[in-house]
């Protein structure tokens, strides 16, 4: 659908666009408690179920991207554990016939003889501090690929509430249209308009039903994606329980930078990536040590039996591992610039997405309280003064599309706003709506 493969900061900015030509209506609907199960209710096809954002809240941890985080986590501790096993002794066993030089004596040989790892010891503690940080660079990634899924939802949740806004408004609009077309309609019957204002008012209507079966279609094929990824039964419709004129908060720049610098899960994995790099290199220069293990023999030979005990001890005569040092020292200092480059470049998205967010609300609260009111009562006063004769049906029509416009432009900025601080909300960690 949309996009812990990238830092959970990096927006699809295509979403955006899509906003820009979104259309018109209000909100509606609401699920029950238990609705958040959709699969244990077992609705019938072709029912609908009603979410609102805390519903999908409670469902976002059977996404299977999370899920897959989860498991990701999972693997890291498994990796803890590999990495503080001690490795397994190796026994070497033999056998054979032994016969006298002189004579023809012969009497049967054997020998065992156990190699017992310990260079393992002195690399254990680095290893294992590696392993420990690549733990918290699954947890960092699961935390970060769940704030991704809850964005992208929450941009599918907003985008079909502006939807059902639209063909709500639309089909209020359609229902007046129709009125005019019999207000016109008995006007023209009686001879106080002319009779071509007949067929510009049914035009009208059929440019407004039109544009509502766009709506629903879209709206249907929206609905159909959220249903999809909440996991509803087949054939049953969902619709959002939102409303687009509840704008969100502000939230004050200098508090949410402060806010991603402590916590943000990109930063955590990149701190955590750093530790592990940095656990790296210190296994690198321990691996310069010598390896070495405790030997245990005893053999039953001709003439003799013998036991003892010995060390085994790696002779570094041609490297000391100078290569490896100098490949895992470069990429400690390059993980390091790459923290402080996810930093920066966390803080400038915030910067720009707290913008986007905070001149969204103002575009849409402007509209809505000053735009819509003066277009719908510039397209009052003009019914008003069409019923009385005193104005054309055309000024009456360009005064409505005009309206139409404006419902759009204000729904667009509506849903723009709430999907712009829902970036902002989702670098900070919030959840709520």
């Amino acid at each position: 659908m949309w996009c812990f493969r990238l830092p959970a900061f990096r927006w699809r900015r295509s979403l955006l666009v899509t906003i820009a030509v979104l259309a018109a209506g209000p909100a509606g609907a609401q699920l029950p408690e238990d609705a958040a199960q959709p699969a244990a209710q077992d609705p019938a096809p072709g029912s609908v179920i009603t979410v609102t954002w805390a519903d999908v809240v409670r469902l976002v941890d059977q996404h299977p991207r999370v899920a897959a985080g989860r498991l990701g986590i999972d693997a890291a501790l498994g990796a803890v554990d590999a990495a503080g096993a001690a490795p397994n002794p190796s026994l070497e066993a033999s056998v054979g016939e032994g016969r006298e030089v002189v004579g023809d004596g012969s009497e049967q040989e054997w020998g065992l003889a156990l190699d017992v790892p310990l260079g393992w010891i002195v690399r254990r503690e680095s290893k294992t501090a590696a392993a420990r940080a690549e733990v918290d660079v699954a947890r960092a990634e699961s935390l970060a690929l769940r704030r991704e899924v809850l964005l992208e939802l929450r941009t599918l949740f907003w985008t079909v509430a502006y939807e059902q806004a639209r063909v709500a408004s639309l089909s209020a609009l359609e229902r007046q249209t129709a009125a005019l077309v019999r207000t016109v309609s008995k006007r023209v019957e009686v001879g106080e308009v002319r009779p071509v204002d007949g067929p510009r008012a049914e035009i009208e209507l059929e440019m407004v039903a039109s544009e509502l079966d766009a709506a629903r279609t879209t709206l249907g094929s929206r609905q159909a994606q959220l249903a999809r990824w909440l996991g509803a039964p087949a054939g049953a419709t969902v619709t959002a329980a939102a409303d687009l004129t509840e704008l969100p908060l502000a939230i004050e720049l200098g508090s949410a930078l402060e806010r991603v610098q402590a916590d943000h899960p990109a930063l955590e994995v990149a701190r955590a990536r750093v530790r592990s790099l940095e656990a790296a290199v210190a296994s690198e220069r321990i691996a310069r040590a010598p390896d070495f293990s405790l030997l245990a023999f005893g053999s039953h030979e001709l003439d003799r039996d013998a036991y003892g005990i010995g060390v085994s001890v790696e002779l570094p005569l041609w490297s000391w591992n100078a290569g490896r040092i100098a490949e895992a020292e470069a990429e400690l200092a390059a993980g390091r610039l790459g923290a402080e480059a996810d930093a920066r470049e966390l803080e400038a998205a915030v910067i720009e997405v707290e913008g986007a967010c905070r001149a969204a609300a103002q575009t849409a609260a402007r509209f809505g309280g000053a735009v819509i009111p003066r277009s719908q009562a510039a397209t009052a006063t003009l019914e008003r003064a069409y019923e009385l004769g005193e104005t054309s049906l055309l000024e009456l029509i360009d005064a409505r599309r005009t309206l139409i416009d404006t419902e759009r432009l204000h729904l667009g900025a509506l849903a723009q706003a709430q999907i712009e601080c829902g970036r902002l909300a989702s670098l900070l960690g919030e959840e709520g709506s």
